[in-house]
């Protein structure tokens, strides 16, 4: 006979040896099991439980899990097969999406960020500029400027129409 004790989950631990009670005998506390069998090393992953008063092996994904929507970590808890929104794979980093195995990156979302980054430096020159534009207020060398930034957004602003979009880009120059 083999005795193992358990935890509040049910995960059995041991095979345990108890101390004798002088006067008493062995006890057996109320956390603990005599199994007819000592049981196998559990499986990688898995735990020996008890389920029905009999032991079987579920995995033990216990700790850290990742989100596959939005690679937020939390702790897990549960004994069992993950749910399939979540991952043991931790996000490596903005821009990367789940593919159902890995976490793979968006080539399409790291263009759209340096295109944003590259679109707000360019904003930052021309501010103010269209209303002065407009008026007719700037000067030779200052409506250069604006045009030149603006034909620099317009493309910017057609860079997913290019063919090898979003892995093979060819950014236009900045003025």
């Amino acid at each position: 006979m083999s005795i193992y004790v358990f935890d509040a989950l049910g995960v059995l631990v041991g095979p345990v040896s108890l101390p004798e009670v002088p006067g008493l005998g062995f006890q057996l506390p109320s956390n603990a099991v005599e199994l007819a069998d000592l049981l196998p090393t559990p499986d990688p992953g898995n735990v020996w439980v008890l389920v029905n008063s009999t032991p079987v092996q579920l995995a033990d994904h216990r700790g850290p899990v990742y989100s596959v929507t939005t690679g937020a970590a939390q702790e897990w808890s549960e004994l069992g097969e993950l749910p399939s929104e979540y991952t043991l794979l931790p996000c490596p980093g903005a821009y990367y999406v789940w593919s159902g195995s890995e976490w793979l990156l968006d080539a399409a979302a790291v263009a759209q960020a340096q295109c944003n980054a590259l679109m707000s430096a360019a904003n930052q020159v021309t501010a103010g500029m269209v209303n002065a534009y407009i008026a007719g207020l700037l000067d030779a060398a200052d409506t250069a400027t604006f045009k030149a930034y603006a034909a620099y957004q317009l493309a910017l602003k057609k860079i997913d129409q290019q063919p090898g979009y979003p892995t093979n880009i060819v950014w236009p120059t900045s003025p």
